[in-house]
């Protein structure tokens, strides 16, 4: 009967031991398709932002490239516009140059031509005006015009 007994309590030990087992092997299943499903749940989202992210860069591109041509026209603008300035700024200051050479040429006939404009006697200038109107008016009379 010790034989039996001892049989029995090892099939129940062993009938345990495979219980347990085929528990956790069970278990171990429930958490390898929770990993699978979240595995693919993370990779789905992956796949949603490199699409996300692909799809961004096939519209920015060309508006990159355009706003760049943009930047480039109107840098070549700026620099044609910098040299007309420069060439205005060249021109300007030669003119500058030439009409101060002119003035210091020309400053002795100036000055001479201003102080005889200053010597002219214009009190003088009108009494003789006056005096050729008195002397004139008569002849005039006499020939028949009438001042």
């Amino acid at each position: 009967m010790k034989e039996n007994f001892k049989e029995e309590k090892d099939i129940i030990e062993t009938t345990e031991v495979k219980k347990v087992s085929d528990d956790q092997l069970s278990e171990l299943i429930k958490i390898g398709k929770k990993q699978l499903f979240y595995q693919k749940v993370a990779t789905s989202c992956i796949a949603g932002m490199l699409l996300v992210m692909i799809i961004a860069v096939a519209v920015l591109i060309p508006r990159v490239s355009t706003t760049l041509t943009h930047i480039n026209t109107v840098a070549t603008k700026a620099e044609t516009s910098l040299e007309n300035v420069n060439t205005m700024t060249t021109s300007v200051s030669n003119s500058a140059g030439n009409f101060d050479k002119l003035l210091n040429d020309n400053s002795e006939k100036l000055t001479s031509s201003i102080k005889s404009i200053s010597e002219i006697d214009f009190e003088g200038l009108n009494k003789a005006i006056t005096d050729l109107q008195s002397a004139v008016g008569p002849l005039a009379k006499l020939f028949g015009k009438s001042n």
